[in-house]
């Protein structure tokens, strides 16, 4: 009876969240609709006087009719995208995970009731749309006011030029966009204030634009790498807030806004870009200027990146750190099983990287020449390797070893006993 009462109540819950879905969709759907039905109703119609427009006729009078069109489709399939191909994801990667998992995994585990019943509750889970719900939605809205913000706005005050509509910046200004540049706009300085807008307003889109390009071709890689999680989802809304936010930022240190012929200033765009797809190369800049010009103490930790493993890519990288393995020491403690269930890496990859892992964390700064002379890039090779001279007592596999590179032989002497007594 508490089973049945549990799945009514499942898809009791089920309902409720498809109904929140349709209603947001429906909402959005509905708004895109009448700003494209005013856009095309003034292709044939005077409009009004420029202070007799109401919001939304002023946001459809930005734009040429069909350019302003054209906007609004772009702006639907930014973040229609994210619901479709989700539902997609849903529908049709649920089996495959399964196989591959059955395919891959030792049999030893595949036979274990517990495991068989842990991998079977976990892909129910995760495959089922409540799942996503959340994460999609928060997603969604930061597309949503990224994607407006880049193709909707159109930043000129009203007095700029006849009938031209916009945001009037001559009715307040906005701290984020100006910083210390608050005083041009409070003292006057008109000029300079709407090119200190107009620069910080670039760098935020072309950051913004850079984080959502990264973030389709992770959702693209994600769906066909059976790695379509909820956490990708709320770090990719993160790392578009941050792109974003660091390209403004980094506006008021890089550019001269009191120069048009800066070389900087010319490619804002392209820089803002590059610092919205990779937000970790901006924080690294801005540590950097930060130690130099403030004084501030570079915060050291005894951890070994990553990318000292061989194979480890930025985006491997990058996928083991929202996991919450961001280094060596911690992967070489991972569950490859655990892994294989929530990200799309392969279990005998996972196994791999955490065996090199291990190896890593007894060699430390000779691993990479240990593995350029004995050709030996993990534990699981290094126990293989020992177990086929265990019955042959006339050869010596440290000795041999240990030639390849003699400042190796005490260490691997302790790995060799380790080895033996596990």
């Amino acid at each position: 009876m508490s089973t049945e009462a549990s799945q009514q109540t499942a898809r009791y819950k089920d309902k409720i969240y498809i109904l929140i879905l349709s209603i947001i969709s429906l909402l959005f759907i509905g708004c895109i609709s009448l700003l494209a039905y005013k856009s095309y109703y003034y292709v044939n119609h005077q409009p009004p006087e420029p202070h007799k427009l109401n919001l939304i006729d002023q946001i459809a009078l930005w734009f040429d009719p069909i350019f302003f069109q054209y906007n609004l489709a772009l702006l639907s399939l930014s973040v229609t995208i994210i619901p479709l191909i989700t539902f997609c994801y849903i529908q049709n990667m649920k089996n495959e995970k399964r196989r591959r998992l059955h395919r891959e995994l030792p049999a030893k585990l595949l036979d274990d009731p517990s495991v068989k019943k842990y991998i079977e509750q976990y892909i129910k889970k995760s495959f089922h749309i409540h799942h996503y719900l959340g994460s999609m939605l928060v997603l969604s809205l930061v597309v949503i006011m990224g994607s407006m913000i880049i193709l909707l706005l159109k930043p000129l005050p009203l007095n700029a030029a006849d009938g031209v509509t916009g945001v009037d910046y001559s009715l307040g200004a906005n701290f984020l966009m100006l910083g210390t540049y608050m005083e041009s706009y409070i003292l006057g300085d008109e000029k300079l204030y709407i090119h200190v807008l107009s620069n910080t307003l670039t760098a935020f889109q072309f950051g913004f634009l850079g984080a959502y390009i990264y973030f389709i071709g992770h959702l693209v890689r994600s769906y066909f790498t059976l790695d379509l999680t909820p956490n990708m989802f709320v770090s990719s809304s993160v790392r578009m807030i941050t792109g974003a936010l660091l390209a403004l930022v980094l506006c008021y240190i890089i550019i001269d806004h009191e120069s048009k012929e800066s070389v900087l200033l010319q490619g804002l765009p392209v820089w803002s870009f590059f610092i919205g797809f990779f937000p970790s190369r901006g924080l690294l800049f801005l540590e950097k200027i930060s130690i130099k010009t403030i004084g501030f103490a570079k915060v050291r930790y005894f951890s070994t990146p990553l990318s000292n493993l061989p194979g480890m890519s930025y985006a491997h990288q990058i996928r083991l750190a929202r996991e919450g393995y961001d280094n060596i020491e911690n992967l070489a403690n991972a569950s490859a099983l655990d892994l294989a269930l929530r990200t799309g890496f392969t279990y005998p990859q996972l196994n791999q990287w955490i065996s090199q892992a291990k190896l890593h964390e007894h060699l430390r700064n000779d691993y990479q020449s240990f593995l350029q002379d004995t050709g030996i890039s993990s534990m699981d090779e290094l126990k293989a390797f020992f177990k086929s001279y265990s019955k042959d007592k006339s050869a010596d596999p440290v000795s041999l070893l240990a030639a390849a590179g003699n400042q190796y032989e005490q260490k691997i002497n302790i790995l060799y006993r380790l080895v033996n007594t596990s």
